[in-house]
């Protein structure tokens, strides 16, 4: 898949919207390439549905859809890329940083977040937040600048991370900007928050509707199917909607809208239903 989807030009079209959204425009100055080129391929990542449009009065804004199953995969594609960039810029600092700490506080490290200005050019100090739980804080930072004397670190757990980040203290949004190393998964999750409650929600609610079709085989008799299908395609219709980013306000309002975006509804007919179930399933889990 990625190799298909990772052009020269979709990938700095991808680079671009993992960090922001981002207008046309923009995204033809910030790439350097043309408009029509950012127009075709933005085209070809939307029928993919790794980007969607949001449309602001005149303005179209594109993101990045972190809904998408395979957007993980895409996501980490192009941090491996950035922390290699990053790991020779710094003479493989982060991670040598990184090893040692995983030697010498095993469970209790838990990864680390480089930030600030060593990410972009010219720096005097090496920003680090490192993730590890009972340690002796002034002890732990006289042997880290034993290794590099720009070290200049900050020690937390992943709770404090965690709470500064919901919070919005402008230090943790800082450093979740930065680049992890042997915390990926829990830094995206925390820059990523709401769509991954989301995800959780869409796939959590499809899989109860599939439940409700599929007891229909078992149990056939007509009252129990006509209720148990029916409440289980009306969990599929909102699963589906919330993941293409619509949000009904009633059963008949979610009907309708199902209908218009995919253009059929759901068949009364116990196996045409879970048929119907499973393709829809093949492209939002």
């Amino acid at each position: 898949m990625l190799s298909e989807i990772i052009t020269k030009i979709n990938r700095r079209i991808l680079k671009i919207l993992l960090e922001e959204k981002a207008s046309l425009s923009d995204i033809a100055r910030k790439s350097k390439t043309t408009k029509a080129n950012v127009f075709r391929s933005l085209k070809n990542l939307e029928k993919e549905d790794l980007v969607r449009k949001e449309i602001r009065g005149r303005t179209h804004l594109y993101r990045f859809n972190y809904m998408r199953p395979q957007a993980l995969e895409v996501h980490k594609f192009f941090l491996e890329e950035k922390k290699r960039e990053y790991n020779k810029k710094i003479n493989a600092l982060p991670a040598l940083l990184d090893s040692l700490l995983k030697n010498m506080f095993k469970k209790r490290y838990q990864g680390s977040i480089f930030f600030g200005s060593s990410l972009e050019g010219k720096y005097k100090d090496i920003d680090i937040f490192v993730i590890v739980e009972n340690v002796n804080g002034t002890i732990f930072k006289n042997k880290i600048k034993k290794i590099n004397e720009k070290i200049s670190p900050i020690i937390g757990t992943k709770k404090e991370l965690e709470r500064g980040v919901q919070e919005e203290d402008m230090l943790y949004k800082n450093i979740i900007k930065g680049i992890p190393f042997g915390c990926e998964d829990s830094v995206l999750e925390l820059k990523q928050r709401q769509v991954f409650l989301r995800r959780k929600d869409v796939t959590e609610r499809f899989i109860v509707g599939y439940r409700e079709i599929i007891s229909c085989l078992e149990f056939t008799e007509k009252e129990y199917v006509t209720k148990h299908l029916e409440k289980g395609t009306t969990d599929i219709t909102y699963a589906t909607l919330n993941y293409f980013d619509f949000f009904p306000d009633n059963d008949n309002q979610a009907k309708k809208m199902f209908r218009k975006q995919f253009g059929f509804i759901f068949s009364s007919k116990v196996k045409e239903a879970k048929n119907q179930a499973e393709k829809i399933g093949m492209k939002i889990l």
